[in-house]
C-alpha cells in the first residue's frame, strides 16, 4: 500500500476510529501538536487545539485554519473523532473534486501522528 491511500481505499475505510485512537490524538495535541499540512494554497485537513484550548478540525489554507469545526471541551473532541473513519473525513462528496481524499485525516496519519 502506498503512503496515501487511493480514493477506493479511503471509501472502503469505514470502520470508526474509535475511543482509543481518538483519546491519544487528543493527548498530542494537548502537548501543542498539530495535525496538517503547510505549504501555499490548499493544505488539506488539519487539527490543532488553539490558545483558548478548544480543539479544531477544519481546512488549511497556507497553513492557517479556516472556519473550523470547534470542541469546547476533551469529551465533546474525542466523542465525535471516535465516530469518525477514514472514508467519512476523506471529503469523498466535496463540491470541488480537486479537494476529494487531498490531504485529509486518515486512520494511517492519525495513527503515524500519535506514534
Amino acid at each position: 500500500m502506498s503512503s496515501t491511500p487511493s480514493l477506493r481505499e479511503m471509501y472502503k475505510d469505514r470502520v470508526p476510529f474509535g475511543e482509543a485512537l481518538a483519546l491519544e490524538v487528543a493527548a498530542k495535541l494537548e502537548e501543542g501538536c498539530s495535525i496538517g499540512y503547510r505549504r501555499a494554497g490548499y493544505c488539506g485537513m488539519g487539527m490543532e487545539k488553539d490558545d483558548f484550548g478548544d480543539f479544531l478540525y477544519g481546512e488549511l489554507y497556507k497553513g492557517v485554519m479556516h472556519q473550523p469545526l470547534r470542541f469546547r471541551t476533551r469529551e465533546a473532541f474525542v466523542e465525535w473523532l471516535a465516530k469518525e473513519s477514514t472514508a467519512s473525513m476523506a471529503q469523498l462528496d466535496h463540491t470541488d473534486p480537486r479537494k476529494r481524499g487531498v490531504g485529509v485525516i486518515t486512520r494511517q496519519r492519525l495513527i503515524a501522528f500519535t506514534e
